[in-house]
């Protein structure tokens, strides 16, 4: 995957803000379809989980994601269906860099430079507002 140019990205976003109602659901119908791992996770678990923390938290989370499926599946098409193996693998990678950062360890395991950009964002927003958040409890 390549990153996307400021216009490509643009046109991505306006496509994904002009769909009409039948056109969203048809999206989320296909992803749920195509993707029921994946789904499964990204609406039930971890929506779940913050909308039982904060409504407005989990309705911002919800309407991220599908901004982030309808601009990949406009700029880049159909992703590779995604197993149970392959998200409990990965979440075992955040949880790792989770651990790191909770632990205040300087060194994050091994990632590629988005997870790492991802942690150190997180690592910052964590010293600026100790206290708060999952990782505090």
């Amino acid at each position: 995957m390549t990153p996307l140019s400021d216009k490509d990205l643009y046109s991505a976003i306006t496509y994904a803000r002009n769909l009409n109602e039948i056109e969203g659901q048809q999206i989320l119908t296909d992803f749920h379809i195509e993707q029921p791992a994946l789904s499964g996770t990204i609406f039930n678990i971890f929506s779940g989980v913050i909308d039982n923390n904060n409504r407005d938290m989990g309705a911002y989370f919800m309407d991220l994601c599908f901004d982030s499926l309808c601009v990949y599946s406009y700029a880049f098409g159909k992703a590779n269906s995604q197993t149970e193996e392959w998200i409990i693998e990965k979440m075992g990678e955040i949880q790792a860099g989770l651990t790191a950062i909770k632990n205040n360890q300087i060194t994050l395991p091994q990632f590629t430079i988005v997870q790492r950009k991802f942690y150190d964002v997180l690592k910052d927003s964590i010293a600026e507002n100790p206290g708060n958040g999952a990782l505090a409890k």
